[in-house]
């Protein structure tokens, strides 16, 4: 049964059927959140009736998911019409707001329509901390608001906790929110840069050993099934990266299509041609497709984590104009995710719990020995490691330092 599912999972990725699509309602919020990737919110946006054509192309092209965001989509007049419309077309519906517009006739309607999930962004369990990243007086007491209400009609609501440094000490807080209030709850060390492709907007992240700390946070759920680093399964070399332009992609609020919110190699736009023509058979498409593991060895074998990286074609292409390129902000944060394993296999041996930031416990965590994927990630840093020099994990019964060879004169 499970070779039959991984043989149709398989298939689904070579005919690069789109069966779920993130839609961007609309440019417009109001919020001014730090870490936000939109750079400009005064630009066109498709019209109900673009909306509606856009819905009929996208079910004809086999989409059964939708995730609809912005901006906020309340913030649109007619974004709840859109999202009930989408829902009469059969779509699976999940929904990224800051659910300040979530009143009891949006949460009636969204419980009558049977949305999915909504996804609301908590930064904080500290009104002061969570208004830090918003930049509006009295967001989080509407955000709660809205989980309340959804949760009480039975509609399942997600918290997510991008973490940066506005909000470094309370963004721990919210998994404790989320399960007083019944709702899940997803935190990420990761700020991406925005749709210009400008990585300054990642200065507003936190350090990496807040970083590895929120990795830990997110791992801890499955901590007792978390496997050593040396010992985690190798993705060959011949798979997809991911799924972004093949079963996945992103539609702007004026209706251009792009693999995902991250790769802004535009494929086209619906209002020059049909969605399933551009899906299918663009040129940036074809090209996009291409791309596997394998691409990257140019710049990263030798690399111990080549089969474990979460390569990102995006981030390559927005830091170096070509996604097959290594990224050097995608190598580090597959380094941070790396010593977070490690961190938690130290944890996991004494039995302590996964320490807050700022905390001494996070302190001496940090404060042992570096552990390998540290090691390498310095090593990487400072050019010692080349695709030549394939640094391997010393076993347990062997331990001491890598030794990494003396830079050479040919790379």
């Amino acid at each position: 049964m499970n070779d039959t599912i991984t043989g149709l999972f398989q298939s689904t990725l070579d005919e690069a059927t789109p069966l779920s699509m993130h839609w961007d309602l609309t440019w417009r919020c109001d919020h001014k959140c730090v870490h936000c990737y939109l750079t400009e919110r005064r630009q066109d946006e498709l019209s109900f009736e673009e909306a509606e054509g856009l819905l009929d192309q996208l079910a004809e092209a086999g989409v059964m998911m939708l995730l609809i965001s912005g901006g906020d989509p309340f913030l649109r007049p007619d974004g709840s019409a859109i999202i009930k419309m989408a829902r009469e077309k059969g779509f699976d519906i999940r929904i990224n707001t800051h659910g300040n517009f979530i009143d009891d006739k949006l949460a009636d309607l969204l419980a009558e329509i049977a949305i999915t999930r909504v996804n609301i962004s908590v930064y904080s369990d500290d009104p002061e901390e969570h208004d830090a990243v918003t930049l509006i007086k009295g967001s989080l007491v509407k955000s709660i608001a809205a989980a309340e209400r959804l949760i009480a009609r039975g509609v399942k609501v997600n918290l997510k906790t991008p973490v940066m440094a506005h909000n470094r000490l309370g963004w721990r807080r919210v998994g404790a929110l989320a399960e007083r209030l019944g709702a899940a709850w997803e935190v990420d060390g990761n700020i991406i840069p925005d749709d210009q492709s400008d990585f300054a907007l990642c200065n507003v992240g936190v350090e990496p050993t807040d970083r590895m700390l929120a990795a830990l946070a997110a791992m801890a759920p499955h901590r007792e099934n978390a496997p050593s680093v040396h010992d985690m399964p190798k993705t060959p070399s011949d798979r997809r990266t991911c799924s972004a332009g093949t079963i996945s992609g992103f539609i702007s609020p004026d209706g251009r299509i792009f693999p995902c919110t991250n790769w802004r190699d535009e494929l086209g736009s619906i209002r020059e041609r049909p969605f399933k023509d551009i899906w299918f058979h663009s040129p940036a498409a074809k090209r996009q497709r291409e791309i596997r593991r394998a691409s990257y060895l140019k710049d990263c074998q030798g690399c111990s984590f080549h089969h474990q990286c979460n390569y990102c074609p995006g981030i390559s292409f927005a830091e170096t104009g070509d996604a097959s390129r290594r990224s050097e902000y995608v190598c580090e944060r597959t380094h941070i995710t790396m010593s977070a394993i490690e961190h938690l296999g130290r944890l996991n041996e004494s039995g302590e719990p996964v320490p807050d930031p700022g905390t001494p416990e996070a302190l001496s965590l940090f404060n042992q020995p570096p552990t390998f994927a540290e090691r390498q990630w310095a090593a990487r840093s400072v050019g010692l490691s080349r695709p030549s020099d394939q640094l391997t994990p010393r076993s347990t019964s062997s331990p001491g330092l890598i030794q990494i060879g003396e830079p050479r004169p040919n790379r």
